[in-house]
Formats: structure tokens, C-alpha cells, sequence
């Protein structure tokens, strides 16, 4: 099998030792983006290394890898259909963070550093929900949530200010792939159409009969129209950042490696 050919070539020079492949493998299967400070460097070096030799290997589960040099990350992408995706959803207040977090990057492109990242803080969100016309989640919650990103390579967790009760994070590159904008207006879409059939919905209730509550809600409470909101701006600049913009050249193929976890009401992947 030319797979374990491959295994075999980087274990026959004599510098890899078979629990070092094993860890550098499952490493970014486990993140899907590593980077060369962060989550784990050895791994990321001995990817980036062996490139040639590791790309076959996780092209044989239907996986891409690929190395952006210049931002010093590697991306795990699916090629094909992924099993498990409808046992891995994101629930709704996972899905607004996680495009806040996209477009708050997309604002922050003038400001990033020289390997692509945006320096935040949970207060950014925060205000971001807010303006918005929605009630951020709880801080407990919030962390919980970005800790989901954290583990994906999207968000760098930081130091929590005790004084100003927040904490500061880092949106990485990879979010760019991740989170691409065809992804982004796939949700914009959905919610289009829900914001659509609940005016239908009123205006069938309205021919009828008085209306007894506000707007249809999901199931968490919040409206479509409220998580359109969180998109509607970043819409017009679509395009703009779907590649790690400290890369001259990428793959133009898009990712959608994030998934959701099922819920009745979910977005849909």
C-alpha cells in the first residue's frame, strides 16, 4: 500500500521515531489547524517537514493538507464527505461566536500581525452581540464556547484581566479556512429564508386572527432576524479574506472542516 510506503520512507531516515509520526498525525486530525508556536510545535514541524511523505497519508481518509509558510500554519480539510456531520453541529450561540469571530477578523485585516492574527478581547464580542440587538451569553458560557475554537486552531485563548473581567484572545488564520465565506453565506441564507416564512407566518396569523406573541422565535429564544443582523455588514465583503492574507498564493478550494452539531433548530452545515 503506497501509504505505508510513505510511513516507512519517514521512519527509514532514521530522525523520526514511530510515536513522534503517531503524535504529529493525530495532533492535526485533533486541531485541524497547528501552527509553528501553537498548540503543539513539534508536531507542526515534523508535518512541515515531511510534507510530501504526510499529504498521501491523510489523503488516503479523504483529508488535504495544507501548508501556508508564510503564516507558519498548516490546515486539515475535508476533500469529501465527512462521516459524522450531522452528529457535530454547532448550536446556535456556537454559531454566532464563531461568526463574530469571522467577521471581527475580516475588520481587523489592517491590524493584523506578521503572521495573520487579530488580537481581541471577550468585550469585543460582547459589544458586537450587543449592537446588535442580542443578549451575549453569559461569560462562563462564552468561554466554554470559544474553548470548542481553541481546540480547532481558530481562537488563542489568553489572559483574563481580573480587573476589567475580560479576557484577551487571538483570532488566528486559520479561521480563513475554516470558516470560508462560502460557508458564512450559506448561514446568511438559511436565515434569509427563516426571516422570510415567520413574516409569512405573522401575516397569515394577522388575516385570521389577533397575533398573541412577538416574532417566531427558535428554540433558544432568538430570532432569525437578530442572527442576520450579526452578518448583514460583513456580507458586502465577501471575498475579501477568505484567504490567510499573509499568503501571496492558496489553495482556492474552500473548507468547511467546522461542523455542527445536530440540533432541531440548528443552521444548517
Amino acid at each position: 500500500m503506497a501509504e505505508l510506503r510513505e510511513v516507512t520512507a519517514i521512519l527509514d531516515t532514521g530522525k523520526v521515531e514511530e510515536e513522534e509520526l503517531q503524535t504529529a498525525l493525530q495532533a492535526i486530525l485533533f486541531h485541524q489547524c497547528l501552527y509553528e508556536d501553537w498548540p503543539h510545535a513539534p508536531s507542526y514541524r515534523l508535518l512541515a517537514r515531511h510534507m510530501a511523505q504526510v499529504q498521501p497519508i491523510l489523503g488516503a481518509f479523504g483529508y488535504r493538507l495544507t501548508h501556508y509558510p508564510v503564516a507558519h500554519m498548516l490546515v486539515l480539510e475535508a476533500q469529501n464527505a465527512v462521516y459524522g456531520v450531522h452528529m457535530a453541529r454547532l448550536r446556535k450561540d456556537e454559531t454566532v461566536v464563531l461568526l463574530i469571530l469571522r467577521l471581527l477578523y475580516a475588520e481587523g485585516i489592517s491590524s493584523l500581525d506578521d503572521r495573520g492574527r487579530v488580537e481581541i478581547t471577550t468585550d469585543d464580542i460582547h459589544d458586537r452581540l450587543k449592537t446588535s440587538g442580542e443578549e451575549p451569553p453569559p461569560m462562563p458560557r462564552l468561554l466554554d464556547i470559544l474553548r470548542l475554537f481553541h481546540r480547532k486552531g481558530i481562537v488563542r485563548i489568553g489572559e483574563r484581566d481580573l480587573v476589567e473581567q475580560l479576557v484577551v484572545l487571538t483570532i488566528m488564520p486559520g479561521v480563513t479556512r475554516l470558516v470560508p465565506d462560502v460557508y458564512v453565506e450559506a448561514v446568511i441564507q438559511w436565515l434569509e429564508q427563516r426571516e422570510l416564512a415567520r413574516i409569512d407566518e405573522e401575516a397569515g396569523e394577522e388575516e385570521s386572527e389577533p397575533v398573541q406573541g412577538g416574532p417566531v422565535e427558535d428554540a433558544d429564544g432568538a430570532p432569525a432576524a437578530d442572527l442576520l443582523s450579526h452578518v448583514a455588514d460583513y456580507r458586502a465583503g465577501l471575498g475579501a479574506t477568505d484567504q490567510p492574507p499573509v499568503v501571496a498564493a492558496a489553495n482556492e478550494d474552500e473548507g468547511e472542516d467546522v461542523q455542527q452539531r445536530e440540533d432541531d433548530d440548528d443552521v444548517p452545515a
